[in-house]
């Protein structure tokens, strides 16, 4: 400016310039100002220009990434080659298994893949649907798959929070993700799960789409499906769930672990508190119903799944050669001897036992079909591990194959510490009793008289009998520890069972089976029908006055006890008990790495028959029928008590000489005097011995 002011007094006159200085001073800065202001203005032109263009280029970037979107979730475009519906994978009645009880009535209902048991939208009450809709997705009724109002609430929440805390799928996207996808965090599953449920919801309707939600499912504890969680939770179809149980199961389901009712009750309770709240926001509730469900003590029965279930659908897998899937797909009926009433006592007798600190399995055979009344758990996971038998095994390790080698039940041992070539087995508690019978010996459950018969029988001989009865061994099951149940892998529940109700059939074995497999197409004799029936009679006795006394008073029932444990623990705790008609097998399990008390053995295993008996679901008013090939003998009480060898007592000997033994016709004693061998004794010895 000051240039300018220069160049100008060259063409202006001195005084002019002097007397209108100022003035000139000012109008340059007046034009100073004009040309700023227009600069200024030209500039906001400009930027204002630029905003524009920069907003409108904004503007269709987003238009053309919601056009992308819309298109990538469109369920007729597949432009980046997602997943199409398969409508085979959701839960239908046409993937039913239907499971009919002794009496031909379904058990609960039809159950369909992994052993969920099916409910039907319209045999539910109406608030029970309605509460998992009041929590998970409240407009399911007017979105078409995809809640975009859910989607951006939700995106304003977590960009307030800094965090991804808040999710927005539906009802049908969950559907979706459960039976179609997997649980990776991508933006390409995200985008298949969003058009996948687009699709659904153009196939199925929404009660359709519900009643699939509501079978598929998650509660925790491996259940899946809401008849079960009903089953397992509360003991009851989820048919007749309350307003209160219906909430709670509908709050577990955010989070299994967080909202367990066994492990996080307060925090279910308080989201159930919260799903009521929201029912009766949304008009699912009235007033009276809404104050109710807050008052109501919900009662959950203790974690469970259905054993019996669970064994019956592996079986068939097995049998069908199969997957489950594909069983499922076959749509079969299993008729069963599975006996809800036996089952529903089983339960309630476990759940009396809550001092075992481990597993526990009542296990219940029909004798007579080998069918499986009852396979009942304390636990959510699916049971049939090997373990070691323990004294349970002796039966068959030791015992059978004695007396098929010429024992007979008064046959003494000497009950003492003994050294077996180097090993050296220990009585419980150390307890010895000297001579004791073959039949006391097993009564008591005498490791030394155990290891004795299996020693004498020899090894091979005692695997063949007990592999008869259906016990497996491994190659390295050749010590004389197996007649207190050394094996490397020991063996099943199952196994174990039917051994012993192949002796409550008179040594004849047939396969067990959760299911009615028609005609028997396998059957063999064990061991002879007079063995079995010394055993059956020896282990009454055990029942009556022996390690399973627990059950004395309870009818007529023979039983064995067994206990596998060191000083820090126990591992294993059984008792096998059998009637004529059904056998009954009790295990209790530490669970790895862990141990049951020391004070819990076998004869607490004793409770849960007893209770059974007592209270009537298992029979024992029925006798034993006993073969003609065994028979009561007098024997010489005096011999046997000062030399511990057993003979028929001689025709003259006096009264209080003698005592009643129960004898194998094809193993009888002699007589002492041989002089005194009458006409019967010639006639058997040398006529009917073959």
């Amino acid at each position: 400016m000051s240039s300018f002011l220069c160049c100008l007094a060259i063409f202006v006159p001195r005084d002019f310039i002097v007397t209108d200085y100022h003035y000139i001073l000012l109008s340059c800065c007046y034009i100073k100002d004009v040309v700023r202001q227009n600069t200024i203005h030209v500039k906001l032109k400009k930027s204002v220009k630029i905003t524009i263009i920069v907003l409108s280029i904004f503007i269709a970037l987003i238009a053309i990434a919601v056009g992308t979107f819309f298109l990538i979730i469109s369920p007729h475009v597949n432009m980046l080659k997602l997943p199409n519906l398969d409508l085979s994978r959701l839960t239908s009645y046409d993937r039913t298994v239907t499971i009919l009880d002794k009496d031909g009535q379904p058990i609960d209902s039809a159950f369909y893949d992994h052993n969920k048991i099916y409910v039907r939208l319209e045999d539910l009450p109406d608030y029970t649907p309605k509460a998992f809709v009041a929590i998970e997705d409240k407009r399911f009724y007017s979105h078409g798959g995809v809640d975009y109002k859910r989607i951006a609430g939700a995106a304003f929440s977590n960009i307030k929070s800094g965090s991804f805390r808040e999710g927005a799928s539906t009802i049908t996207q969950q559907l979706i993700k459960n039976t179609h996808l997997s649980n990776e965090k991508t933006i390409k599953r995200k985008l298949s799960e969003m058009r996948l449920a687009r699709q659904l919801e153009q196939v199925y309707d929404k009660d359709q789409i519900l009643e699939s939600y509501l079978n598929i499912l998650y509660f925790g504890y491996g259940i899946h499906g809401l008849g079960t969680a009903s089953r397992v939770m509360f003991n009851k179809p989820a048919t007749e769930l309350t307003v209160a149980q219906s909430a709670a199961l509908a709050s577990i389901i955010n989070n299994p672990s967080r909202y367990s009712p066994y492990t996080n009750r307060e925090n279910l309770d308080k989201r159930t508190k919260t799903v009521l709240k929201l029912m009766h926001e949304q008009h699912y509730l009235d007033d009276e119903q809404y104050e109710n469900a807050i008052n109501e003590q919900i009662e959950f029965c203790k974690n469970r799944r259905n054993q019996f279930i669970n064994g019956l659908i592996k079986s068939a897998c097995a049998e069908y050669k199969c997957s489950e899937k594909e069983l499922f797909l076959r749509n079969p009926t299993f008729k069963t001897a599975y006996d809800p009433t036996v089952s529903e006592a089983a339960r309630k007798a476990i759940d009396e036992m809550s001092d075992i600190n481990g597993y526990i399995r009542v296990f219940v055979l029909d004798n007579l079909s080998g069918g499986i009344v009852c396979d009942e758990t304390n636990t959510n996971k699916f049971i049939d591990m090997r373990r070691s038998p323990a004294s349970a095994i002796k039966p068959f390790i030791s015992y059978a194959p004695a007396l098929e080698n010429g024992y007979t039940p008064l046959t003494q041992i000497v009950d003492a510490p003994t050294d077996f070539d180097g090993y050296s087995p220990r009585n419980y508690k150390s307890i010895y009793r000297g001579y004791q019978s073959v039949r006391e010996c097993l009564i008591r459950s005498s490791n030394i008289a155990a290891v004795t018969l299996l020693n004498d029988v020899g090894i091979p001989k005692a695997k063949s009998t007990a592999e008869r009865f259906g016990i497996e061994f491994e190659n390295g099951d050749n010590t004389l520890a197996l007649a207190l149940g050394g094996m490397e892998k020991g063996v099943t529940l199952a196994e174990l069972a039917n051994a012993y109700r192949t002796l409550a059939n008179g040594g004849i074995f047939t396969p067990i089976s959760y299911f009615d497999r028609g005609e028997q197409a396998y059957k063999k004799r064990a061991i002879r029908d007079d063995i079995a029936y010394l055993l059956t009679d020896m282990l009454r006795d055990c029942a009556t006055t022996g390690t399973a006394k627990k059950l004395s008073g309870s009818g007529i029932i023979a039983a064995k006890t067994g206990t596998n444990g060191d000083e820090n623990g126990n591992y294993d705790c059984y008792c096998i008990a059998y009637t004529p008609q059904n056998t009954i097998a009790i295990w209790f399990g530490a669970k790895p790495n862990s141990y049951i008390d020391n004070s819990i053995t076998g004869a607490a295993c004793c409770n849960i028959i007893k209770n059974l008996c007592d209270t009537g679901v298992i029979r024992t008013d029925f006798e034993f029928d006993m073969p003609n090939s065994v028979a009561y003998y007098e024997v010489d009480d005096k011999a046997l008590r000062e030399s511990h060898e057993v003979y028929l007592a001689d025709p003259f000997l006096p009264k209080r000489y003698r005592r009643r033994e129960l004898f194998s016709k094809k193993n009888l004693p002699i007589r002492k005097n041989i002089d005194y061998i009458d006409f019967f004794d010639r006639r058997y010895w040398f006529g009917n011995r073959a």
